[in-house]
């Protein structure tokens, strides 16, 4: 495949046009993939591009894989904006209300499987890197936008921006959206970008209402007895880090934990030590773990009681 793209190139062009771009994403897949065999992740995300591609997107300008979903460009002309803005948005809800039962007639498919799908939808023009009649790649602020809107679209749902214009669609269809503003990486940093989502139990993230371009800290604690520490038949313990960290930015941990006194018994005075978490990334959500073994011997070494309990705080840059 490489090579037909290399030998490509050469002759290839930049055209530019009016696009639908979406950005399709199956929820939980990376997280799921680990829990079933290579052969059966082969399988269902072969049945499930097919069957996509084959229902909704056979007519597509462009189409590629994204590992865990699709990309998909439709390119348009003016007299036909509304017919494909209306039926984009259709679909794209059929696609979310039947994801779960998509593969249902697979002989192959007897094991479980996602169920949810999230959707971002933007409308704008975008570069086409194409070769006589072969198109190579797309490229554009659209296509960008269409994964942040993506990103929004959670546990499940369809995101759009107010550029794509609501307006352009039926008013039972444009009914069944409601209004929100977010702040994205990239697009809409400083001031807050309206969007619509469907269904209602879309929510926008707290990390997403507030400007990006602003230092931020996020703090996520939890709390356990030195006998809980020991006993846990988790020996990591392991915290969502939600918002994501700051790119490239470092998480740090503190343990707070009651002193000893001289006599051995529990002191007014709180002491903190610092410890380092782990980072661990599934399923796109980024996590801190925390190393219970490691955490066990240090409170130890500090000569903490077994039923005294301590605090673990994660604190982390977010922008």
């Amino acid at each position: 495949m490489h090579r037909l793209f290399r030998s490509e190139l050469d002759s290839a062009i930049g055209v530019s046009e009016f696009v639908i771009a979406q950005n399709i994403d199956i929820r939980g897949f990376s997280d799921w993939s680990l829990q079933v065999d290579s052969a059966q992740t082969a399988l269902y995300i072969k049945k499930v591009y097919a069957k996509l591609i084959d229902r909704y997107f056979a007519n597509a300008s462009f189409v590629k894989p994204t590992g865990d979903g699709l990309l998909v460009v439709e390119a348009f002309e003016e007299a036909a904006l509304n017919e494909v803005a209306t039926r984009t948005v259709q679909n794209a809800i059929e696609i979310v209300q039947t994801f779960p039962e998509l593969c249902s007639d697979e002989d192959m498919i007897n094991f479980p499987v996602p169920g949810n799908v999230g959707i971002g939808i933007s409308r704008g023009t975008a570069s086409r890197l194409a070769s006589a009649d072969r198109t190579l790649d797309y490229s554009g602020r659209v296509l960008n936008l269409a994964s942040r809107l993506m990103d929004l679209a959670r546990p499940r749902g369809v995101v759009f921006d107010d550029g794509y214009g609501i307006n352009l669609l039926p008013k039972e269809l444009a009914e069944g959206f409601h209004a929100e503003s977010a702040y994205l990486k990239g697009v809409a940093e400083s001031q807050p970008l309206a969007v619509h989502c469907w269904p209602d139990e879309v929510e926008i993230p707290a990390w997403h209402q507030k400007p990006l371009n602003e230092e931020q800290w996020e703090h996520k604690q939890f709390e356990m007895t030195l006998k809980e520490i020991r006993t846990s038949s988790f020996r990591r313990y392991r915290v969502e880090l939600t918002p994501p960290p700051l790119y490239g930015a470092p998480v740090e941990a503190e343990v707070s934990y009651p002193g000893v006194t001289p006599s051995g018994r529990k002191a007014t005075a709180v002491r903190y030590m610092a410890i380092k978490p782990l980072r661990h990334e599934a399923g796109g959500l980024k996590y801190a773990q925390i190393d219970l073994d490691d955490l066990d011997k240090k409170l130890t070494d500090a000569q903490m009681k077994p039923p005294w309990k301590a605090t673990v705080k994660i604190s982390y840059k977010v922008r």
